[in-house]
């Protein structure tokens, strides 16, 4: 079975998704479990992941059909101590609401080197990853390749690769193959991908 969806909205809670997914007749659908442009947010509520949960299970909508997008502030390659703390924190935090929510996936961006190169900031996304991925995850982290715009990391898969090396738990990673990103990075995706 093939699965198709799109990114849906959580306006309201999580547990709307799976209503907004089933009304734009997806089997399968993206969602942001917080708001995507903000730093904080209020903890999922018990009575928001039981809904949640419960209409997945009323739909049919297993894990592995759900692909939550983590925050677009966070950058797990920052060069300044304070933004990479906060980043850390707020992917952490990620993490935390797909475990609560029984998600077997979070789709991430890896970050950007803001000027420092991209070999420090594989080195930072690396040290971040290996601070925050422990073996009792249900959850596995999927790097999304990036388009290569500004100071982006992760635009060619020699740099993914290296990403994926440098992890210590390597079964809780895997990569979210963004055919967009890739095509503008300059991998021809419509004739041929090598």
């Amino acid at each position: 079975m093939k699965f198709i969806g799109a990114h849906v909205s959580a306006a309201g809670g999580v547990e709307n998704t799976i209503a907004r997914a089933k009304a734009i007749g997806a089997n399968a659908f993206a969602l942001f479990t917080k708001n995507q442009r903000q730093w904080q947010a209020a903890p999922l509520s018990e009575a928001s992941i039981r809904a949640f949960k419960a209409a997945c299970e009323k739909e049919g909508f297993r894990p592995e059909q759900i692909l939550p997008h983590d925050s677009y502030l966070i950058n797990l390659g920052h060069p300044d101590p304070d933004a990479l703390a906060k980043s850390r924190d707020a992917f952490l935090d990620e993490i935390k609401r797909c475990e609560q929510l029984g998600l077997c996936y979070l789709n991430f961006h890896p970050g950007s080197h803001v000027g420092q190169g991209v070999d420090v900031g594989i080195g930072l996304i690396v040290d971040q990853l290996n601070n925050a991925l422990t073996p009792d995850l249900t959850t596995t982290v999927l790097l999304e390749t990036m388009a290569g715009k500004g100071s982006e990391v992760g635009c060619t898969f020699e740099e993914i690769r290296r990403i994926l090396d440098g992890v210590r738990l390597q079964e809780k990673m895997g990569v979210c193959l963004d055919t967009c990103h890739i095509n503008d990075a300059g991998y021809d995706v419509v004739n041929r991908l090598d």
